[in-house]
Formats: C-alpha cells, structure tokens, sequence
C-alpha cells in the first residue's frame, strides 16, 4: 500500500517538473521585486540590530513556502475534477489519509524546490543575512510545506472550480499572509491587532522562519513551533474526513 502512496507522490511530483515556469520563475521575480522596493524605500533601516531587508527575505522566503505549499495539491484537485480523472482516487487501494499524505508531501517538494531556487538566486543580495538556527530552519521547512500542503488538499476537495478556489485563496489566504508581519513587526501594529495576529496560524510560520535566519522573533520561538504543530495536527485530522467525503461523493 506504501508503494501506491509512493506512486501518487511520484505522479504529483512529476505534474509540477512540467510548469517549471510558474514553479520557479515567477516567485523568484516576486521576491526580486519586493527586494528592489523594500531596498529602495527603506535603505539601510534596522529592527532591533536586524536588518531590514534580512527581516523582509525571511518573512517573503516563508511566504514562498506557504504559496507554493497550498498551490500545488489545490490547483491540482480542481484540474482533476475538470477533467474527470479524480475518479482514479477511487481505484487506488489507498485509505483517504494517504492519499492527503501523498498530495502534501507532493506539495512540500515543490515547496522546498522553489525556496531553495529563491535563495540561490537572491541570498547573495541581501545584507547580514546568515543561519542562526539550523535546526529551527529546517522545522520551519518541514512544517510550512506539509502543514499548507494540508490546507491545500482540504480546499481543493472543498472548491468545486477555479472560481471557488480563486474566491478562497483571495478572501482568505492573501489576507492572512500580509497580516502575518512579512513585512512589518507585528508589535507595531496598533491597539488589539497586535494581539489578534497571534491566532493567524502563518504568523507562527513567518516568526519560525525569521528566527531561523536571524535570531528575531516576535514572541518566543517555542511558541510559534507549538503553535504551528497543533494547527498541523488539525488540518491532518480534518484532511482525512474532507478527502474521504470528497472521493465517496465522485460520481462515474
């Protein structure tokens, strides 16, 4: 049954190797973007000895992971309920929660590809940037792209077209990324809304990232990593009932 689980991994794997331009190209231009405005506008600015530009690459390197984490098992679904071929998932002698698992590890490849792609072609520009916790660096790694590959697998079982989809990552996800503080410290924030970003679950994501890269966190570290594997355990729970309804309700 492992080597199934294996198989569908492989296939997913091999899907997204085809769209190496939107895999690749297009977030390493975002991220060179927002580099050239954030070195232009802020210059040589600081947070707490951090600079500002590391602060920034740190916050967009998570944001690289959560999007290409949550695209690839979503757009994937959707394509497989257009063309009809979701119906295989019925035939493979997999329990549904293999079938989320193959799907997210899928995604976390493609995470781990793009940031590594990211890094190698823009780390070199950014200023004081370095590894202060490797260990942390790769929890980070790990945890984004299983637990947005999670999320990614639920909204693509959920979503009934693009339009779903594209209505579900516009009203929920984007918001939720910029009000993580990939931009900005989330101390600054005015009044209550300090405090509310600490129930957006990438915020944790960003601060497990940022910390790894420059010892900066927001709140403590642990927390953060609690934080983000309680919301993993979650989604891996709530994955394994939307997928087994979402299969049981494909009609031949």
């Amino acid at each position: 049954m492992g080597t199934y689980m294996w198989a569908l991994y492989a296939r997913e794997v091999k899907r997204f190797q085809k769209l190496w331009l939107d895999t690749l190209f297009s977030p390493i231009v975002s991220m060179a973007l927002y580099l050239s405005v954030f070195g232009i506008v802020v210059g040589s600015r600081s947070i707490e000895g951090v600079n500002f530009l590391s602060f920034v690459y740190s916050g967009l390197l998570a944001m690289i992971m959560v999007n290409s984490s949550f695209s690839n098992p979503a757009f994937s679904l959707i394509i497989a309920k257009n063309v009809g071929n979701i119906i295989d998932l019925q035939l493979v002698p997999l329990k549904s929660w293999q079938i989320g698992l193959a799907y997210s590890m899928a995604a976390f490849t493609r995470g781990l590809v793009t940031i590594a792609a990211a890094m190698l072609f823009t780390v070199w520009f950014i200023p004081g940037i370095g590894l202060h916790s490797i260990t942390y660096f790769i929890v980070a790694l790990v945890i984004t792209g299983i637990e947005f590959g999670l999320l990614g697998v639920i909204f693509g079982m959920l979503a009934k077209s693009f339009e779903s989809l594209t209505f579900m990552t516009t009203f929920i996800m984007q918001p939720m990324i910029f009000l993580a503080g990939v931009f900005y410290p989330v101390a600054v924030l005015p009044g209550i809304w300090s405090k509310v970003s600490l129930f957006n679950p990438i915020f944790h994501n960003v601060e497990l990232m940022r910390y790894s890269l420059t010892g900066y966190s927001d709140i403590a570290p642990y927390f953060s990593l609690l934080t983000t594997l309680a919301f993993l355990a979650v989604l891996f729970v709530s994955m394994f009932f939307v997928v087994r309804r979402g299969i049981s309700n494909v009609s031949v």
